[in-house]
């Protein structure tokens, strides 16, 4: 099919064609004339009524083009901005009308007209449209979209041919074969390859030196260049090596990474460490957390002094406890630790729910807890609970305070019964290391 363009040019040089044909048998006509009463060759000069058709068939092709440009620049369907692969958590509540819907990713800024999502989707079938968390981009049309939100929640996203969606939680080797799957010549066993290819990590650290900032003394021992890829899709369509994949990953990742490069830097975070909560809760997210942090190091590090606490457990523990000063208690109460007490004094305690980990397993439970003036309060009385013990146990967490480091300290508070969570060290190891509250410690 020609294009736009093409099918125009074509109809002015059609149009010219007519015009010169009949030009040629006129001239001829009046050329005849001419000799015939003795005279040389006149121009021949065009009727006003030509001109007029001439002109209105090229207005109409012009006006037409203009129609069809304008209808295509603003369809409503078509993705928002092709060039953002990046996802949002949506959440679309239980009852929420199909209007509603599409207002909610208008809002967003996932569609471009919400408007056009409720005529879309009443020409489908909306009642095919199901409530539920999804992760949405804006790189997807009206119509994937529409296909995701009618699979529910638990479909992975609908994507264009061609591109690949790298999510958090994903293993190298899930990564490696959803690559293959949609780049023809690659396999996953040439990804894994590539992954770990000490020429191709040089080359990728030295052309982008602020997304691989520590990429040589990365721990990881396996697909390390991986840990440097933003959870997204990518438009894998033009690629053709295996090498070739892994610097279109690197160069869209440092795209969507670069406004954070600063912060990362001033801060000493490396930035595996902070994509993964950056894609599923956003910049929002990690600024509210990393302030958090910067609020309270300081008095993490007086009281380090006073009671010999390292100040990234002090730290990790009222974040992690707190859930970064975002739980009711923390919040409303000021208790940062989760501070029970028997004390039932109004205004002293409050009673809220609670998970408790009995044998192992995650249980639901009411539980007294205290309440704190300030957050200050909260952090002291942690502190010198770890220092004094309990009435029944003054040296329950003496190994936490003979521990030389987070990772020690960490583990010590599992043993000394401090937590019932199991995955409690890790957790709290992986907080201090994220955030490199570490640094607080020296």
């Amino acid at each position: 099919m020609e294009s736009r363009k093409a099918r125009h040019q074509h109809e002015i040089k059609a149009a010219e064609a007519i015009n010169a044909s009949q030009h040629k048998s006129k001239y001829k006509t009046q050329s005849q004339t001419d000799n015939h009463d003795g005279g040389g060759p006149r121009k021949k000069k065009r009727g006003p009524k030509r001109r007029l058709i001439g002109l209105l068939v090229i207005l109409v092709i012009v006006i037409g083009g203009v129609f069809l440009g304008k209808n295509l620049l603003d369809n409503k369907n078509a993705a928002l901005d092709p060039e953002n692969t990046t996802f949002k958590t949506i959440k679309i509540e239980t009852g929420s009308t199909p209007a509603q819907m599409g207002q909610i990713l208008e809002d967003k800024k996932i569609i471009k007209s919400g408007h056009s999502f409720y005529k879309y989707a009443m020409s489908q079938g909306a009642e095919k449209l199901q409530a539920g968390t999804y992760q949405l981009s804006p790189s997807q049309t009206v119509e994937l979209i529409f296909s995701q939100m009618a699979a529910g929640p638990g479909a992975s996203p609908k994507l264009p041919k061609g591109y690949v969606l790298i999510s958090v939680g994903q293993t190298s080797g899930q990564v490696a074969q959803n690559i293959a799957n949609e780049v023809k010549g690659v396999s996953p066993q040439s990804m894994m390859k590539a992954f770990d290819d000490k020429a191709l990590i040089a080359k990728m650290d030295k052309k982008y030196p602020d997304l691989l900032r520590g990429v040589e003394t990365s721990k990881t021992n396996e697909a390390k260049l991986l840990d440097y890829v933003y959870p997204q899709a990518f438009d894998l369509s033009q690629v053709k090596t295996a090498d070739d994949v892994v610097e279109k990953l690197l160069t869209v990742s440092n795209t969507t990474m670069t406004p954070y490069y600063k912060t990362l830097k001033e801060n000493n975070i490396q930035t595996p460490n902070i994509m993964a909560l950056l894609a599923t809760s956003g910049k929002g997210e990690f600024e509210r957390r990393l302030a958090f942090v910067k609020k309270i190091a300081p008095y993490a590090q007086k009281l380090a002094k006073k009671y010999d606490i390292l100040a990234s457990i002090s730290i990790a523990q009222a974040a992690h406890e707190s859930n970064w000063d975002n739980s009711k208690l923390s919040s409303k109460y000021n208790n940062f630790y989760g501070v029970k007490t028997q004390d039932e004094t109004p205004g002293k305690s409050v009673v809220l729910t609670t998970t408790e980990y009995v044998d192992g397993k995650a249980e639901t439970q009411k539980a007294r807890f205290a309440i704190y003036d300030s957050w200050q309060d909260s952090m002291k009385e942690h502190a010198e609970t770890i220092v004094n013990g309990n009435t029944w146990n003054p040296t329950q967490f003496k190994d936490v305070l003979a521990a030389k480091n987070y990772k020690q300290a960490a583990k010590a508070l599992y043993d000394n019964h401090y937590a019932t969570d199991v995955n409690y060290t890790k957790l709290l190891t992986n907080v201090i290391e994220t955030w490199n509250m570490q640094q607080y410690d020296k």
